[in-house]
C-alpha cells in the first residue's frame, strides 16, 4: 500500500519556494496503469534478485529483439510523430515551436545545452518570438517509495493547447548498460521534442516500462530516478510556472560573452 500512497502523493507535490511564478496542480491524477506499474516495480524490488549481489553476474541481452521490443519501438515512433488524426493546425503549431527552438540553440557555441540556466534562457528566447512560454518547476519530498527531487521544463501555451518542450529528451531516459533494443528506443528520440501533455504521458509510461524490461534482462535494479513514479512526478506533478527572464545569481554567473555567438 505504500506504493499506492506514494503514487497518490502526485496530487499534492510540494510547491517550489521561489517567490516568482504561479502554482499549478497536476492536470490529471495518475492513471491506473501508472499505479499498477509502480506497485509491480516495488514488489519486484523488495523481492530480491540480481544487481549488486555477490553472485555471478547474469546477462540475458537479446541481440535480435522480440516482438514486444519491436512493438515498443513502433509505438514510440508513433507517439513522437503524432497520431494520424492530429489536426493540421496542431501539427503546424508544434512545428513552429520546434523551428524556433532549433534556431535558438543553433546559436550556442558547440550546441552545448547543459549549462545552468539554459532552460530559462531558452524560455526567454521563445517569449521574445511571441510565444507564451514558461519555465515550469516541480519539487517534491520523499514519500514512501518516491525519492525526493526537483526538475525544470519548458511549456508553451498556443492555440488553447499546452505543449511540453524538451531538448535532448533521450538523456532523461538513459540507463546503465542498456540492451540493444532499449538503445534503439533512445535513438528514436529527436533532438527537440514538442508535444502535448497527454501525448508525453504515453511516452513516459512506455519508456518506464522499457527501462524496467531492459534492466531486468541485465539483472539490474531500476534506479529510483528512473522508476515510473519518479518520472511521472518530474513532468506531471504540481508545478510553479514563471516567465521571468532573469534567473538566480548562480545561473547568471555561467553566462558570458563567449557563451553565445553574436
Amino acid at each position: 500500500m505504500d506504493a499506492f500512497d506514494a503514487d497518490m502523493a502526485l496530487s499534492g507535490v510540494k510547491r517550489c519556494s521561489e517567490s516568482s511564478g504561479s502554482e499549478h496542480s497536476p492536470e490529471s491524477l495518475p492513471e491506473l496503469s501508472d499505479l499498477v506499474l509502480s506497485f509491480m516495480e516495488d514488489s519486484e524490488r523488495s523481492g530480491g534478485g540480481g544487481g549488486g549481489g555477490g553472485g555471478k553476474e547474469k546477462i540475458v541481452r537479446d541481440e535480435t529483439g522480440d516482438e514486444e521490443d519491436l512493438e515498443k519501438i513502433e509505438m514510440l515512433k508513433n507517439f513522437l510523430d503524432g497520431n494520424e488524426d492530429v489536426e493540421e493546425d496542431e501539427r503546424d503549431d508544434k512545428e513552429r515551436i520546434r523551428r524556433e527552438v532549433e534556431v535558438a540553440i543553433g546559436g550556442l557555441v558547440g550546441s552545448d545545452t547543459s549549462f545552468p540556466g539554459f532552460k530559462r534562457w531558452l524560455m526567454s528566447q521563445l517569449r521574445e518570438k511571441g510565444f507564451d512560454a514558461g519555465l515550469c518547476k516541480t519539487k517534491w519530498e520523499k514519500k514512501g517509495k518516491l525519492t525526493a527531487g526537483d526538475y525544470e521544463y519548458i511549456d508553451v501555451n498556443l492555440s488553447g493547447k499546452r505543449y511540453i518542450v524538451e531538448v535532448s529528451l533521450a538523456s532523461e531516459f538513459e540507463i546503465a548498460r542498456p540492451t540493444n533494443q532499449y538503445s534503439s528506443l533512445l535513438e528514436s528520440f529527436p533532438q527537440i521534442y514538442v508535444g502535448k501533455v497527454e501525448d508525453f504521458k504515453r511516452i513516459v509510461r512506455l519508456m518506464s516500462s522499457a527501462i524496467k524490461g531492459s534492466m531486468k534482462r541485465m539483472d539490474l535494479h531500476v534506479a529510483p530516478w528512473r522508476r515510473n513514479l519518479y518520472m511521472q512526478t518530474k513532468w506531471f506533478g504540481s508545478y510553479k510556472r514563471t516567465t521571468n527572464a532573469v534567473g538566480t545569481r548562480k545561473e547568471l554567473s555561467h553566462f558570458s560573452a563567449e557563451t553565445f555567438f553574436p
